[in-house]
């Protein structure tokens, strides 16, 4: 549709004016300037409307698939049978805010058949799947009297998955944690049904204190009988609204998405089976061979924030039995939160908590309940880099 800009509708309606003026005065004169005008304004319109012809356009996300806080480009090519000479058009690509870049790429004017190819760069910030375009086709003669608008191509589906940081080597069973390689050579080492010991924890039975170990060490020790030690994992993500703080690529839940999301890609890479489970209870069962990675990226491409408003004792025994390895990603913690998930931890389950947020006010911190049940903890996690709180686990810094 052809539309007159604010220049082409003042001139057309001096034209007017000025024929009106002739016609009521008898002053010829005057007729002149005014059909002129009015001339003037037609045939930037008639320029417009022969330039609007849209042309076929194809793009290409270059990838159409890719971590947040990575550039991508994007690869517009147009062509089309004729321009008018002297029309200035140019192509607007529809992008969504939460990606930054998107320009007015203008299209060289001329005679005949025309092709162009044109890229600009987008900028992913949050994670999402988006939809880029469509173009929207402007045509403006050159005078900027008259313009013309169209919708121009289809959309092109972006995926954004969550950003993923290199973390650490993990550590050994005596400390933070155990590779898929190195559980399985521990478990062979010792074999299937060996004596390990621990600290007494209060609810142990009083017939497992291991003696021995107890006047060794000068406090009590209880013995504990362990299976081969499979390389399971359970990433617990608080999605909980009220657990977290702030919007955007900067908010505290975007932190403990892209952690969950680094923890399980260094798991997967390490041999474990990784699950993953939310406050809300959607879960992601493991997945195995080369497209586990995959699948687990675009789970938590989707995951959004719930209504839940505490982590329920349900939820923690229902999670109770499944991976070897619990690490959960926590917002705010409350007293009652930390209860339910000392429920989780069982005898040979190593358990692991970042907790993003420090205790709102004066008071006890509920992370203490976890490190007397024998969670290891990493407290305020969320003013550090991923893979800095990650370290807390002791999963020493790669070179």
């Amino acid at each position: 549709m052809i539309r007159l800009t604010t220049r082409g509708f003042g001139l057309l309606s001096t034209g007017v004016v000025l024929l009106i003026a002739a016609s009521a005065t008898g002053v010829r004169a005057v007729a002149w300037p005014g059909g002129l005008l009015i001339g003037l304004v037609l045939a930037a319109g008639g320029l417009t409307w022969f330039s609007a012809r849209r042309p076929t356009l194809r793009r290409r996300l270059l990838p159409d698939r890719l971590a947040a806080g990575s550039p991508m480009r994007v690869q517009l090519d147009l062509q089309r049978d004729s321009i008018g000479a002297g029309a200035w058009s140019v192509v607007e690509e529809t992008v969504p805010p939460e990606l930054t870049g998107a320009p007015a790429l203008a299209v060289p004017s001329g005679w005949g058949g025309l092709r162009s190819v044109h890229e600009y760069q987008l900028g992913t910030t949050v994670r999402g799947r988006y939809r880029v375009g469509p173009g929207i086709w402007v045509t403006t003669d050159p005078l900027g009297l008259a313009s013309s608008r169209r919708g121009l191509g289809g959309t092109s589906l972006l995926t954004v998955t969550p950003a993923v940081h290199r973390l650490g080597t993990l550590g050994t069973a005596a400390g933070a944690g155990l590779t898929g390689e190195s559980a399985q050579r521990s478990s062979s080492l010792l074999g299937a049904d060996d004596a390990l010991i621990r600290e007494y924890r209060p609810r142990d039975e009083l017939r497992r204190i291991h003696w021995p170990s107890t006047a060794r060490m000068g406090s009590l020790m209880v013995r504990r009988e362990e299976h081969a030690w499979e390389p399971s994992a359970l990433i617990l993500l608080d999605n909980r609204s009220g657990a977290h703080s702030g919007g955007g690529s900067g908010s505290s839940f975007e932190w403990a998405v892209s952690a969950a999301a680094s923890i399980g890609v260094h798991l997967l890479d390490a041999g474990f089976d990784v699950e993953l489970t939310d406050a809300s209870g959607r879960t992601l069962a493991p997945e195995v061979g080369a497209s586990a990675r995959e699948v687990l990226l675009d789970h938590l491409t989707d995951v959004h924030l719930s209504n839940a408003y505490e982590l329920s004792g349900a939820l923690m025994q229902g999670i109770g039995g499944r991976g070897n390895l619990l690490i959960a990603v926590l917002g705010r913690l409350s007293t009652a939160d930390a209860m339910a998930l000392t429920n989780a931890r069982t005898d040979g389950r190593l358990c692991r908590a970042l907790i993003l947020h420090a205790p709102d006010g004066p008071g006890t911190d509920p992370a203490e309940l976890l490190v007397a049940d024998g969670w290891q903890v990493v407290r305020d996690a969320a003013s550090r880099s991923v893979a800095d709180a990650c370290a807390g686990f002791g999963w020493s810094a790669r070179g």
